[in-house]
């Protein structure tokens, strides 16, 4: 089979004329100037591109391609102007020389899988055509997309003649074996193109930098490229990076470079862009589907993930968010680790013995944590625990997913593939006497679904796969020769030729994968880190993840792999949305690998903004009339007083109790363990914010467009005979547009006394008058998911009874009562699953105990007074956010009061300020708190009243204000326990307590008032 390629696609057509246009008027001159010397430059030594008119042609570029994107109305694609021209400089490679050298440099942004290689190989050519330039150097940053570019040079070779004839080009390979190829390159008339990993030429030690026999003369290797002025195009630059890497860079002595990525750091001269959603919108990569399968319930396995790093050297720090056992009851908590702790000790969890942390990875966009047993977590996901039943399951669905497709692509005469991306080679492979756990269930997978496909059903799962991994051969000392297989990112020389030969192999079959007729049956391949990037394949249907996706390999770069349209049997590509659709087999929820994808996508648009403070306004006012007045005095003086509390416990009635709470079939059913797989579309929404005009009263007048990957586009708030959207400080967008993705842009300020007046949301989100933004966000709707048991093997079970009374503080007797009282057939479940069993078991008991405490606790008045400093508590001036205060300027013990609901508002509001009678209110600070038994919690009340009745009798109140005056339909069990053990302390010192909802009429009515007017009724 060969590939076919088509010379006229637009974008890619656009993406190398903004480039050649960069230099449009430097003259035909060029082309026909020739040295007296034997090397040939792109320009002579003593010229210089000019700044101003390379900027001036930027401006140009720019102004245009925006121009474009506005008559397309895709707001998304369009670039900021350049105001100075971005040049790279500084000091070349140290050791080698201590010269400067400055040159400019221009990015382009094109989307995996949309031909990045394709269009700067022909803008190679076309810059030749149009000013004589032919000398490049293209810089990668792994052998993986060395041997991807090779490879693309020899498949577009002859579609390239189509286009300019037979101009003779050459593609050389930098090999420093081959070393005096180079001279060969600096003298040549013709297009030379120098393919050079950025291993080849970052250190002193490299062969680029010495003289040799190969290459007899004065000068050095490294010379005869810096001689050729050469133009220096960037593949994947943000890999590229480092000082020492951008030194090395400058030492090849470049007349401009050409940066070419899907996810850049930054983009000096931004010339072109051709964004993830556009890409998807288009259609000109595959749409993404993606099968969640995470692991649930699951006795005997923690999970563990890495939630942050921080700190620097031996200070360094991991917090990771895992399971901890307190008193016997396990809850998921934080935990800081630093090198040599052993998580065991942090725990106290038996699966946590043996992961003593031995490394911990700072690198930005790399943090890494290592355990000594060989577990390695990144900020990317995963627990570092191999999950056998969940490989099973991805295997399983992958295959399934692939039988499915090649069923509907065989009319097409396109021939699937799926690809599966390890987590460690040795878990394909094994250890030499038995196949690997992966290779293992595969098989085993393969061998009951192939009569699903007629053309499996006489194939043996040895004949369908497929696996690529490097490896080496090594003698230890005083033993036998070894394989050795790199399970990470080539650290050698030895290394890296095991990954060049590896891809030279890989490349080799790239087009007998794709048919039918080659003889080769294999349609899954595995691999660890050899196909993550440099290789795809446009007929890579399925993608699994069996692996965690490490930083230097994220779910971005890992899908990249089969995004590319599809091609038949002739080798031409398809361009129909029913064959185009990839399809990622992830190990965890669909949810969480769309938002981690989505984060990935949006991230090139730089750093996520610093979430802004809260607006606030001047601060809130203490009113000391009524602060020092008697009546507050008075009232706070007994709220200060502590009570005493004694708890009983009936056994016998707790057991019974608790049994009843069994008969809760649907919150209290013990837990087995579950995998759970969801499906669903991966589809980005993208919001474009642009300020039409600011208005007198403060407001600001927003269009809002949004856009999906699907094509849907609309503007929100139309309808209304087209009225213009207005909004105002501390609008929700979400509910006023009723648009659910919007969550979060809460209007915090409207800036309009500035240069460059702008909104800003409470989530950091700002839209400034002179720039368009936008937000983008996966869609998570339309997600079926399906549950299935996992594997029901039975795990030793521990000493239940010691964690159920360390956890409960009830007697052993007791314990053994209740455990006695769990249903049979639920008690079978303890097997399968212990630690999920006890942790419902003690979860059930404690709900049950805080019920029961909280219906017999007794309390009596005591003269210990809670200790708090009253000016401390209320200070005579404190700073609110301003769209959370009411203005409390009548009653209020400060002219404003914080709300924390719309409830609260409105009783403040229509009650406590509007009511005559009330004579202050305040509400009590968040650092009053009055001790109650641990199992209920410590509790703060909200608002305390004096108000005068009919009579003119100056009563106390103490009002929880919950949407709910009825205690028992309050929402969550903990609130009715709390209030109910309120009600008993409050009595105890006779103050008035009650639950209200906020807007009944007789709010201020006494309890006991209540009381009898019940009894009368």
């Amino acid at each position: 089979m060969k590939l076919k390629f088509s010379a006229d696609q637009e974008f890619q057509l656009r993406a190398i004329k903004n480039v050649v246009d960069l230099f449009d008027g430097i003259g035909e001159y060029h082309v026909k100037f020739s040295l007296g010397s034997e090397i040939v430059p792109n320009l002579p030594e003593n010229e210089d591109l000019d700044d101003d008119f390379l900027l001036d042609n930027l401006q140009i570029v720019q102004e245009d391609f925006n121009d474009e994107m506005d008559a397309r109305d895709t707001p998304t694609m369009k670039i900021d102007l350049t105001n100075s021209l971005e040049k790279e400089k500084g000091l070349m490679l140290e050791g080698v020389s201590n010269d400067y050298h400055e040159y400019p440099t221009f990015s382009i942004e094109m989307e995996t899988g949309t031909g990045k290689t394709y269009v700067y190989l022909r803008t190679i050519f076309e810059l030749n055509e149009k000013y004589g330039f032919t000398k490049f150097v293209i810089v990668v940053p792994s052998v993986a997309i060395f041997q991807g570019v090779k490879k693309s040079w020899d498949i577009t070779k002859d579609h390239f003649k189509t286009i300019y004839g037979n101009s003779y080009a050459a593609l050389r390979t930098y090999d420093s074996n081959r070393i005096q190829e180079v001279k060969s390159f600096a003298t040549a008339r013709n297009i030379e193109v120098l393919l050079v990993t950025l291993a080849s030429f970052n250190t002193i030690s490299n062969n680029i930098y010495k003289s040799t026999d190969k290459l007899p003369g004065e000068l050095l290797p490294i010379e005869y490229i810096q001689k050729t002025r050469p133009i220096v195009i960037l593949d994947e630059p943000q890999n590229m990076d480092s000082q020492i890497s951008r030194n090395a860079i400058r030492t090849l002595k470049p007349l401009f470079s050409l940066r070419y990525s899907a996810t850049h750091k930054n983009t000096p001269n931004l010339v072109y862009r051709l964004t993830p959603v556009e890409a998807f919108r288009r259609n000109l990569v595959k749409k993404i589907q993606v099968v969640g399968v995470e692991q649930r319930e699951l006795g005997g396995k923690t999970p563990i993930s890495l939630k942050k790093i921080s700190g620097s050297g031996k200070n360094a720090k991991a917090t990771v968010v895992t399971y901890t056992d307190k008193g016997g009851y396990q809850k998921v908590e934080e935990v800081q680790l630093k090198t040599g702790d052993n998580l065991f000790l942090k725990t106290n969890l038996e699966e946590h013995k043996g992961f003593e942390v031995e490394n911990i990875g700072l690198a930005s966009g790399e943090e890494f944590l290592s355990f000594t047993n060989g577990t390695t977590l990144t900020m990317q996901g995963g627990d570092g625990i191999s999950k056998p039943d969940i490989f099973r399951f991805q295997i399983r669905e992958t295959i399934l997913q692939h039988i499915e497709h090649q069923r509907k692509m065989m009319k097409y005469g396109v021939k699937v593939l799926s690809l599966f991306f390890v987590d460690k080679v040795a878990n394909y492979i094994g250890d030499g006497t038995s196949e690997g756990i992966i290779k293992k269930i595969f098989n085993e997978e393969f061998k009951i679904l192939r009569d699903q496909l007629d053309l499996f059903k006489d194939k043996s799962p040895e004949e369908v796969q497929a696996s690529y991994f490097a490896s080496y051969k090594k003698t230890p000392k005083g033993g036998t020769e070894q394989t050795y297989f790199v399970d990470d990112v080539a650290s050698n020389e030895v290394q890296r030729k095991a990954e060049k030969e590896q891809f030279e192999l890989i490349m080799k079959n790239k087009e007998a994968l794709l048919s039918f007729n080659s003889g080769n049956s294999v349609s899954f391949i595995f691999a660890h880190s050899a196909l993550r990037e440099g290789w795809d394949n446009p007929n890579v249907f399925q993608i699994c993840t069996l692996n965690q996706t490490l930083s230097s390999s994220r779910k971005r770069q890992e899908i990249g792999r089969g995004l590319r349209l599809a091609v038949n049997q002739q080798g031409e590509r398809l361009f129909d949305d029913q064959v185009n659709i990839l399809t990622v087999v992830a190990n965890e929820s669909y949810e969480s690998f769309a938002n981690s994808l989505q984060s990935e996508y949006i991230e090139e648009e730089g750093s996520a903004p610093i979430k802004p403070s809260p607006k606030r306004g001047e601060a809130a006012i203490r009113q000391d009339n009524y602060f020092n007045s008697d009546d507050f005095r008075d009232f706070w003086d007994r709220l200060t007083y502590k009570s005493e509390y004694k708890i009983y416990v009936d056994s016998k009635k707790l057991v019974e109790e608790i049994k009843e709470k069994f008969k809760d079939k649907k919150n209290n059913t013990f837990p087995v363990p579950k995998v759970i797989i969801s499906k669903g579309n991966f589809v980005m929404t993208t919001f474009t914010f642009k300020i039409l005009s600011f208005e007198d009263d403060n407001s600001v007048q927003l269009s809002i467009i949004k856009e999906d990957t699907r094509g849907n586009k609309n503007k929100l708030g139309q309808g209304l005979f087209d009225e213009s959207l207005y909004f105002s400080e501390g609008d929700d967008l979400e509910k006023k547009l009723k648009e659910p993705k919007l969550r979060g842009f809460i209007i915090n300020s409207i800036e309009t006394n500035k240069s460059n007046p702008d909104i800003e949301f409470k989530n950091g989100f700002k839209v400034s008058k002179f720039k368009t933004e936008t937000y983008t966000v996966s869609d998570n709707k339309d997600i079926n998911a399906r549950e299935t048991q996992s594997g029901m093997e039975r795990f030793p079970v521990f000493n239940i009874l010691d964690k159920l009374e360390a956890s409960t503080k009830l007697t052993k007797e007791t314990c053994f009562e209740i455990l006695k009282s769990v249903p049979s057939e639920e008690l079978e479940k303890l097997f399968k699953n212990p630690e999920g069993f006890t942790n419902k078991l003690i979860e059930i008991t404690k709900n049950a105990l805080a019920i029961h405490v909280a219906n017999n606790i007794i309390f009596n008045a005591s003269n210990e007074k809670i200790e708090n400093d009253i000016d401390e508590l209320f200070p005579e001036k404190i700073k609110y956010v301003q769209t959370e205060i009411i203005e409390t300027p009548l009653n209020g013990m400060y002219n404003q009061t914080q709300k924390d609901s719309d409830i609260e508002e409105g009783f403040v509001t229509y009650k406590l300020e509007a009511d005559k009678n009330v004579e202050l209110f305040f509400k009590f600070p968040t650092k009053y708190k009055i001790p109650f038994p641990k199992i209920i919690g410590n509790y703060n009340p909200d608002w305390g009243i004096i108000r005068k009745q009919n009579d003119g009798l100056k009563i106390q109140l103490v009002r929880e204000t919950k949407g709910a005056s009825d205690i028992e339909k309050l929402r969550f069990v903990s609130e009715i326990n709390k209030v109910k053990v309120a009600q008993k302390h409050f009595d105890a010192f006779g103050l008035d307590y009650k639950v209200i909802k906020g807007d009944e009429s007789n709010w201020y009515t006494p309890v006991k008032e209540d009381a009898q007017h019940d009894k009368l009724f």
